[in-house]
């Protein structure tokens, strides 16, 4: 049996067996390399030793992200990600292999180390290639550009820029919305979801994420409507002085698609009152809803459209916006320095969100994202079914799913029980109904989603033997 060494902690290693699917099994031509030792640098060199789940989780509540690694474990959800590939991960240990489902908000949609992402990525730096400088022009970009107008939803979306994160692009969209209509204020949905940073931290408003009062941030710039696919509710507060309406074209809590009419409905809206329509399709585009974007799916618009961290493969950071020609001609060309930054549409970014692009528009992915939604709808019916006074059936939208939470007391417990059983869950919803959300890659197989039931199934049975 021919292993290949992944991973190296301090005084162990972890070996696998070598394989198809692990592009560090293999040479160019498909051939199984031999034996690899990979030696990294231990973990915790320079700043004391940190190797083992425990310790690093100890490290950050000591001194680095307290909050984050203590929430994690609060939830008994306390892991580090070692060998990774596909739509699994495995802990650090190597002894529990997991199945991601909820993996980054988008960012692993292809599944961890897509080999043909992962091989332009080697490619454009074996050729040479590099970061670049953001005041020389660049090729790549413009190919990247120009596939984007390509797959664009709707003709219209022509012009494009490229950033390296979703929040900068929400923050750009922001300014640019500003710049264009001469308002300075936004509408968004108070339980939706569209950074942390810069002027995308305006537009998340929820009590749990938002972030507004806790920076002392300036409140008079965003308009919130409460309750996702109430037009009355947007009515009354689309006045004149909003910019911008920037939406997602399903509920960020509950992950319920949006009805075609809502969104039709919401165009009309901003065009009677001079706003403009931002789709942010962070999370549900490149292929997630069976469609290239989920637009496709409505009768509507945009005057801009985010998509996000799904283009950087989960190799690259990078992200972009597209919008009409006349927004960008007013917002980027009439000021020479309008949109700066140095690594923001670099060579080697859009090389790799051109492949991820390509790869996500592939008939033959659409086509299994549909088939994994069946899939999924038929397992969480059967689900609902066997476990109703637990769960009912929530929604399915492409490789977006809900089970609903009869008891919202147990959704937690049931989170923690299902990651237990081998799969990581996007999240629970803060808002009724209580839900909880599956997010899987794109390449799941009719085999991962019996793998999903499966562990759904046992962490069900567990809840109900504890009640």
């Amino acid at each position: 049996m021919r292993v290949h060494l992944k991973t190296k902690t301090r005084g162990r290693a972890f070996y696998h067996r070598a394989s198809p699917r692990c592009v560090g099994c293999q040479t160019d031509d498909g051939a199984d390399q031999p034996m690899t030792m990979i030696m990294d640098a231990q973990p915790g060199q320079g700043t004391g030793e940190a190797t083992g789940t425990k310790d690093i989780f100890d490290a950050y509540i000591e001194r680095s992200w307290r909050s984050n690694a203590q929430r994690q474990r609060d939830r008994g959800i306390e892991f580090i990600i070692g060998e990774r590939e596909g739509p699994h991960i495995w802990t650090l240990e190597g002894d529990r292999r997991i199945v991601d489902c909820g993996p980054a908000g988008g960012v692993h949609s292809l599944g961890h180390r897509h080999p043909a992402v992962l091989g332009a990525l080697r490619k454009a730096l074996d050729d040479g290639r590099d970061t670049g400088l953001w005041s020389v022009p660049n090729a790549e970009y413009l190919a990247f550009q120009d596939l984007l107008t390509e797959l664009a939803p709707r003709p219209e979306l022509n012009r494009s820029v490229v950033t390296l994160a979703s929040t900068v692009s929400i923050d750009l969209a922001i300014m640019f919305a500003f710049r264009f209509t001469g308002r300075r204020r936004i509408l968004v949905y108070r339980h939706g979801y569209h950074g942390h940073t810069g002027l995308a931290a305006l537009s998340t408003g929820s009590l749990d994420e938002g972030v507004l009062d806790y920076y002392n941030l300036p409140t008079e710039h965003t308009a919130y409507f409460e309750r996702y696919g109430d037009m009355d509710a947007i009515d009354a507060v689309l006045d004149d002085s909003i910019a911008a309406v920037i939406l997602e074209p399903m509920d960020y809590e509950t992950f319920a698609p949006a009805e075609n009419a809502y969104l039709s409905a919401l165009e009309a809206a901003c065009r009677r009152s001079g706003a403009l329509l931002v789709i942010d399709e962070t999370r549900t585009g490149l292929g997630r809803s069976g469609k290239v974007w989920a637009t496709s799916h409505f009768d509507v618009r945009p005057d801009i459209m985010v998509t996000g961290k799904g283009l950087s493969g989960g190799l690259y950071p990078v992200s972009a916006l597209l919008m009409r020609q006349e927004i960008y001609d007013r917002c980027m060309n009439e000021h020479k320095f309008a949109y700066i930054s140095s690594l923001g549409g670099n060579e080697i970014s859009c090389v790799v969100a051109a492949e991820v692009l390509r790869q996500s528009s592939r008939p033959e992915l659409l086509a299994n994202v549909a088939r994994a939604s069946t899939k999924l709808r038929e397992a969480f019916e059967a689900l609902a079914r066997r476990h109703s006074n637990l769960v009912g059936m929530g929604t399915v939208f492409g490789c977006i799913a809900t089970l609903e939470v009869r008891d919202p007391a147990h959704a937690r417990p049931l989170y923690k029980k299902v990651f237990e059983q081998g799969v990581l869950c996007h999240s629970v919803s803060v808002i009724e109904p209580t839900v909880l959300k599956f997010f899987p890659s794109l390449i799941i197989d009719d085999q991962i989603v019996a793998e999903i039931a499966a562990s759904v199934d046992r962490a069900l049975s567990d809840l109900r033997d504890s009640l």
